[in-house]
C-alpha cells in the first residue's frame, strides 16, 4: 500500500513538472513583450571631430540572412591608413528565428579564419568595457576585431551567456531584444597589431557613448 502511494505521488509530481515545463516553453516561445523603443542609429554621427564616416549598404540577400530589425555599417577615416569599420545589428526579438549570428559561426563560411580569440576588458573613458578580442585572416589579409553584445542586462561577451540572458528575460516577461556590436580594422602585411588596437581605442573613446545611446538599453 505504501509503495503504491509513493508511486502515485511520484507520478503526480512528474505530471506537475511536465505541465509546468509545457507552460514555460509556451511562454518563452509565444508570449512577446514589446520594447518601449527601437534602435536609432541616426544618433551615431558620420562626422565627428577628425572622423569622417561612410555608410555601407548590404545586398537584399544579406539583410535577409541577418534578419535583424535594424542595422548599420560604416567605415570611418581620421586621415590615417587604418580605417575602423563599425557594424551594429539590433534584434527586437530573438525568439522567432531572428537570433544574433555569432562571428564564430559566420566567419568560416565567408572565407575568414579565426587566428586568435580571447576575452578582454579594456578601459574606455574611465570605464571598463568587456570585449571579444579576435584576429581573423583570409589568405594574406588580417583584421583585428572587437565584438560584444548589449542586452537589457548590460554588456555580454559570451554566446552562451547571451542565450542564458535571453532565457531569463523571457522568463521574467521582459523584452528579449539585444544588439551585436562589431569593430574591425585591417592590418597591413608586416604591420603591428598594436597600431590596430590604438585606432580602435581612439574610435571607441570618441564614439562609445553615441553607440550605446543609439540602443534602447542606455536608459535602463
Amino acid at each position: 500500500m505504501e509503495k503504491a502511494r509513493i508511486q502515485a505521488y511520484g507520478f503526480g509530481l512528474i505530471l506537475v513538472l511536465l505541465v509546468a515545463s509545457g507552460a514555460l516553453a509556451y511562454t518563452l516561445r509565444y508570449l512577446k513583450v514589446e520594447p518601449d523603443s527601437m534602435a536609432d542609429f541616426e544618433r551615431i554621427p558620420l562626422q565627428k571631430d577628425q572622423w569622417q564616416g561612410t555608410q555601407i549598404l548590404f545586398s537584399e540577400a544579406t539583410y535577409e540572412v541577418l534578419n535583424a530589425t535594424e542595422t548599420t555599417m560604416r567605415t570611418y577615416s581620421s586621415g590615417g591608413d587604418l580605417m575602423p569599420v563599425l557594424f551594429i545589428g539590433y534584434f527586437e526579438d530573438q525568439k522567432y528565428g531572428s537570433q544574433i549570428h555569432s562571428p564564430r559561426h559566420c566567419l568560416p563560411g565567408s572565407g575568414w579564419g579565426i587566428l586568435s580569440h580571447r576575452q578582454e576588458k579594456i578601459e574606455v573613458n574611465g570605464r571598463i568595457l568587456p570585449i571579444n578580442y579576435v584576429i581573423i585572416g583570409a589568405k594574406e589579409s588580417r583584421q583585428l576585431m572587437y565584438y560584444w553584445f548589449e542586452t537589457r542586462s548590460g554588456t555580454i561577451t559570451g554566446e552562451f551567456a547571451l542565450k542564458f540572458n535571453l532565457f531569463l528575460n523571457a522568463l521574467f516577461m521582459k523584452p528579449t531584444d539585444a544588439a551585436f556590436i562589431r569593430l574591425t580594422v585591417n592590418i597591413r602585411p608586416g604591420a603591428s597589431i598594436k597600431a590596430g588596437e590604438e585606432v580602435l581605442h581612439e574610435f571607441l573613446t570618441d564614439f562609445l557613448t553615441q553607440i550605446e545611446n543609439s540602443l534602447p538599453f542606455s536608459s535602463i
